[in-house]
């Protein structure tokens, strides 16, 4: 009964993940356009046909409509469903290392946004400002919070992750080796999760780096941008990144 139960929070946690995701992407594609991604209701980009409530079931519908629009057949971005399911997926991770609290409800909503923000980096080279703002407002909310009840992070500590690891990134950037987008990422994640940014940034250099190898390995041409690994570091640093720090710091006892 227990392991039922635990399925269906994990379930109803998944669709609010991919709901989520869902709406995320349709701010992606809207937004470039200047179209309202409040109001008006989601259509499909080919024919116009107004989508009714069971063709916007996330990951569902796209699976059984077999990936393609039910008015005119055109095949829907696969773009959707992997939203849909990271930005899901992940939000069960974080509901399963961290149990519910309120650092679980804050990375319901940081985790879809780092989907997001990868996700548009690999398309575009660049990080969404309401991307790195949606995290300040976090990383603000959660300096207020530290300051009134205490956390694991202490508000003096979020001030520190806001400056430890974005000022070199801030010189790289100047010296052109990194982009004003990463800077601004770090910023807002060092704020939100005060020292871990540093293993999360550690994170990120050794997957980035395993990453490039295999490019270079491969012999493929191409731009390897490092807004994704900033992210898996974020998240990564997010849940694990003070234990990572106290493990590091006992083998110098």
């Amino acid at each position: 009964m227990d392991f039922i139960l635990a399925l269906l929070i994990c379930l109803v946690i998944f669709m609010l993940g991919a709901s989520l995701g869902s709406f995320l992407n349709v701010v992606l594609c809207r937004k470039p356009k200047k179209e309202d991604f409040i109001k008006k209701r989601s259509y499909c980009p080919e024919c116009n046909h107004t989508l009714k409530w069971y063709e916007l079931i996330p990951v569902f519908s796209f699976l059984l409509q077999k990936g393609r629009c039910r008015n005119c057949q055109t095949r829907i971005r696969a773009q959707y469903l992997i939203m849909e399911i990271f930005c899901g997926g992940a939000n069960v991770w974080a509901f399963l290392a961290m149990g519910f609290n309120i650092e679980t409800v804050f990375a319901f909503i940081l985790f879809p946004v780092l989907v997001a923000l990868s996700i548009e980096d690999i398309k575009k080279t660049e990080i969404p400002y309401w991307c790195t703002g949606t995290i300040t407002v976090l990383g603000l909310a959660a300096t207020l919070i530290s300051v009134f009840h205490p956390t694991k992070v202490m508000w003096y500590e979020h001030l520190i992750g806001l400056v430890i690891i974005s000022l070199p990134f801030a010189v790289f950037c100047y010296l052109g080796a990194m982009g004003g987008g990463d800077v601004q990422l770090t910023a807002a994640a060092g704020l939100l999760i005060g020292w871990a940014i540093v293993p999360s940034v550690l994170v990120a250099m050794i997957v980035g780096g395993i990453f490039g190898l295999f490019v270079k390995l491969s012999k493929k041409r191409a731009t390897i941008c490092f807004g994704p690994f900033l992210a898996i570091g974020i998240a990564a640093g997010y849940i694990y990144g003070y234990d990572i720090i106290q493990w590091y710091s006992g083998i110098f006892r």
